[in-house]
């Protein structure tokens, strides 16, 4: 399913008018199909449609959908009041339309338009936000935004119309003055903005309708939110006379003293990945600790030092001799970050088979950040699997940046390494260097624990040895099967209880629920 920005979303909107469906066919489109979600609500909680509804309109498109969608609702008896939030444009056919069909149309701008609407509010029964649209982008200012705030004050149930006043469709960040929604109808397309905010309190309930845009005029949209059909259709085939071999085998290096449960939980999911071998290398005293936890994998120790830390060079060598029988490499959980895993890490990355692809988790991450350009040094294909932290430092920017425009940094990041990007959070974010971004559906705070990295890395790592060729639809498709497993276990166990462990145990799932038909 595509997801688009503004300047994408104008665009099909003037394509779908080359195509034969113009600008006001949409329009009248998209106030019938919100008007219709909110006539069918209101007679499911009550039996009837008496109902009293306040219509926040706005300068542009979005006004204008919001007269078309009180038009509709004044003709199946509706009491409608249009509130003007803003000045628009003469003449205004949706407004005289709606006017004749009995709504009644207020200026909020006016001297006692804030008082007016303060006491309408008290006896409404829901406000639909027309006022913005995807056009928010500028901060909120007077006097629309007391005219927000009364409205959030009444507690009367909002539903946006496309997107809540104050919500960025291109950034998903939102305008303090903003207002909230209970339910938000996107017109057409999802919005990319709220799919990588991922904040539920601001969009209620999210419905996308159709308003009649016809096919293939997204074709310019690189940006897709991942689905269990789309997922379904790239997972590694499974042919009925394959063997082991057929599978490939997944490396899996890390561990340490310090860290020993990291590289348990990455090798867990990558046995359940469907890969056919996994092999685990890991420091001695870990080794001694973790070898068998997971007896489908076979271990091998790496050689230590006499204070216990990793032995670089040996290591090293032990490293790629393993990773010449193995189709793809995870590095990173659990191998902590110092001085010998530093120099260990570099040896490795030099000297690798440049045609396996390699999964770069947690510590890898923090070395390579203190390493002058290693991306450079390193030629193999990569995934890298940062949280917001990691990006930072990677990247050389504050979290805060990061956060307040995740699409950007997860492109930019891909494009300066050359490499997929897998920017961890609320909606994970999957960035390709040629500019293809996809977003997990996937929201769940029982994911903000320690482990869930190191699953959703093996898990990458075991998918990526299956089909070493295809790293961006590997790391979403693990994105998407974690994000999928983390769903049952929530459901089984809740947010709060919920562990890291419990998440590989669950990544059979998607598997049974979804992908068996496709396999064969």
């Amino acid at each position: 399913m595509k997801l688009v920005i503004a300047d994408q979303m104008r665009a099909i909107e003037r394509s779908s008018g080359d195509a034969g469906i113009s600008l006001d066919e949409l329009m009248e489109n998209a106030g019938l199909a919100v008007a219709e979600i909110v006539h069918t609500d209101f007679e499911k909680s009550s039996g009837a449609f008496t109902k009293r509804i306040v219509i926040l309109i706005g300068p542009g498109n979005n006004g204008a959908d919001g007269f078309v969608v009180g038009r509709h609702l004044a003709a199946w008896g509706a009491s409608v009041t249009a509130v003007l939030c803003a000045v628009r444009n003469s003449p205004d056919p949706k407004r005289n339309q709606a006017e004749q069909a009995g709504v009644s149309v207020v200026d909020g701008l006016s001297d006692d338009g804030l008082h007016f609407l303060q006491q309408k509010l008290e006896t409404t029964d829901a406000v639909i936000d027309a006022v913005l649209g995807i056009g928010s982008s500028r901060p909120i200012t007077e006097p629309l935004s007391s005219l927000l705030f009364v409205t959030l004050e009444s507690e009367v149930p909002v539903v946006a119309l496309d997107l809540p006043t104050g919500l960025n469709s291109d950034t998903g960040t939102f305008d303090n003055a903003g207002l909230p929604a209970d339910q938000t109808l996107m017109l057409g397309y999802p919005k990319l903005g709220p799919a990588i905010s991922a904040d539920p309190s601001v969009t209620g309930e999210v419905v996308v309708l159709d308003i009649g845009i016809p096919r293939d005029l997204d074709s310019q949209v690189e940006t897709e939110l991942l689905t269990v059909e789309l997922a379904a259709l790239i997972h590694p085939r499974r042919p009925a006379d394959g063997h082991k071999g057929t599978f490939g085998s997944a490396l899996i290096i890390g561990g340490s003293q310090e860290y020993l449960g990291a590289v348990t939980m990455a090798t867990d999911a990558a046995t359940r990945s469907g890969v056919g071998l996994t092999f685990v290398a890991t420091p001695e005293p870990a080794y001694r600790q973790i070898a068998g936890n997971v007896p489908e994998a076979m271990y091998r120790s790496l050689p230590v030092a006499q204070d216990g830390k990793i032995a670089p060079s040996k290591a090293a060598q032990i490293a790629l001799e393993l990773s010449e029988r193995s189709n793809s490499l995870t590095i990173g959980p659990g191998l902590g970050d110092n001085a010998n895993t530093a120099e260990f890490l570099s040896i490795l990355l030099s000297q690798l088979d440049q045609t396996n692809p390699v999964v770069l988790d947690a510590d890898a991450l923090n070395i390579l950040s203190k390493s002058h350009q290693w991306w450079e040094r390193f030629e193999s294909p990569a995934v890298l699997t940062p949280h917001p932290g990691e990006m930072s430092r990677l990247m050389g920017i504050s979290t805060q940046e990061i956060q307040q425009d995740r699409k950007t940094a997860a492109l930019e990041t891909a494009r300066k390494f050359n490499r997929v990007v897998v920017l961890k959070g609320s909606a994970t974010l999957i960035a390709s260097p040629d500019g293809r971004l996809n977003v997990s559906p996937w929201v769940n705070s029982g994911l903000a624990k320690g482990g869930s990295g190191d699953v959703l890395a093996g898990l990458v790592g075991g998918l990526l040895a299956q089909q070493p060729d295809d790293l961006f639809e590997m790391a979403s498709l693990g994105v998407f099967i974690h994000g999928y497993a983390a769903d049952v276990a929530r459901r089984e166990l809740g947010e709060t209880g919920m562990r890291a462990s419990d998440l590989s145990d669950r990544l059979g799932s998607f598997f049974r629920d979804h992908v068996q038909n496709h396999l064969n």
